[in-house]
């Protein structure tokens, strides 16, 4: 992130102190972002990871990406990740807290299942931000990286004049690691396709050996 901003100060804060590890923006309302000098925006980014079963490696348990205008609570948009959830919650998903006569339209003329319900009979009038827009899921959601040229691409934001590398290299560590979890979620389609690419993959243990397909991390909603 300081690279990406082009400065000294650090402007994220790791918490280890218990059975978590809470990794968050500095500032608790969100890293100020400026436009030629000007604040007029703020990005609250914060993760909430554990060892996984292995205890070979953190595992993100929950994370949220929050972009908000300066001067207002309610914020622009939001991104959530959250590693098991309960009920039909995609696990990955974008909230947008922007109005739109033709979306709220279509949530009114929307057919009946739970969420539905639950909106229709809810005290407060239908919001744009209660729709859930599945990301990809565990494996394939949007990292931060994304979100920050997003803000730099559509919004213009101040950062340095090597934004583009800074972003680049987080994103390749973030989709190598997300890549690796993938092939061990689903061997076979993985030996297939580097069998595909002319390469001879060899399984020295028994067949009874293999890794449990675990295709329900790619599959998830």
């Amino acid at each position: 992130m300081k690279a990406f901003l082009g400065c000294d100060e650090d402007v994220m804060h790791v918490d280890a102190s218990g059975s978590r590890v809470v990794v968050k923006t500095v500032q608790a309302e969100g890293l100020t972002l400026t436009v030629r000098g000007k604040p007029l925006f703020r990005l609250g980014a914060k993760y909430y990871c554990e060892l996984n079963q292995a205890n070979t490696y953190l595992a993100v348990e929950q994370s949220t990406f929050t972009v908000f205008h300066f001067a207002r609570t309610e914020p622009i948009l939001r991104y959530d990740f959250i590693r098991k959830p309960k009920g039909d919650v995609p696990s990955a998903h974008i909230n947008m807290h922007t109005e739109s006569a033709a979306l709220i339209a279509a949530m009114e003329d929307a057919g009946r299942n739970r969420r539905t319900q639950r909106r229709r009979t809810a005290d407060s009038p239908l919001r744009a931000a209660q729709l859930h827009l599945p990301l990809g899921g565990p494996r394939f959601r949007p990292a931060l990286e994304d979100v920050l040229e997003m803000l730099v691409v559509e919004l213009a934001i101040d950062c340095a004049s090597r934004w583009r590398e800074s972003l680049r290299e987080g994103r390749s560590l973030w989709r190598d690691t997300q890549l690796r979890a993938a092939v061990a979620d689903n061997t076979s389609a993985a030996v297939e396709a580097l069998e595909e690419l002319g390469f001879v993959v060899n399984w020295p243990k028994l067949p009874d050996e293999r890794p449990d397909l675990r295709k329900d991390k790619i599959e998830q909603f």
